[in-house]
């Protein structure tokens, strides 16, 4: 009986530690989020902005929490388009990624697809995290709304 009980905890004690259960919260650790800052500037008017609603709400729950700040800025109010001008945005919806300097990284100016904007975010992360290499192909976006016009 004695033995069968050191074979069990023998067993039990290597079991934890191929799960990596070594602590109390089972020995995870939270994943350390990239350097990035995602904005979206979109217009609640902009036809564009509102199918990529689906779309951007798809990628905040995907990246918000893998990256540092996950913000979307409507041009509509004043602090917006102030925003807006500050970063030289005429088109809704505009994208940009920044690190956490504030340094633009990337742009997409236009709709794009789910694909395509996951692709944007993950070379952004790339970018941060010094991963990044080869050369950037351009993002293709089907249209926006330019501000401004009347």
């Amino acid at each position: 009986m004695k033995r069968f009980a050191i074979v069990l905890l023998t067993l039990a004690l290597i079991t934890a530690v191929v799960l990596g259960m070594t602590g109390c919260d089972g020995g995870a650790t939270a994943e350390e989020k990239a350097p990035l800052h995602f904005v979206q500037f979109y217009d609640p008017e902009c036809p564009f902005c509102q199918a990529m609603e689906p779309t951007v709400e798809n990628l905040k729950e995907e990246y918000e929490p893998r990256i540092e700040k996950f913000e979307i800025i409507d041009v509509s109010t004043t602090e917006g388009l102030a925003q807006a001008d500050e970063f030289g945005v005429f088109i809704t919806p505009t994208f940009i990624l920044l690190d956490m300097d504030g340094n633009e990284l990337d742009r997409v100016q236009g709709a794009a697809t789910e694909e395509n904007m996951i692709k944007f975010i993950d070379r952004g992360i790339a970018d941060v995290t010094g991963e990044a290499s080869g050369e950037r192909e351009e993002i293709p976006t089907t249209g926006g709304t330019e501000q401004g016009a009347e």
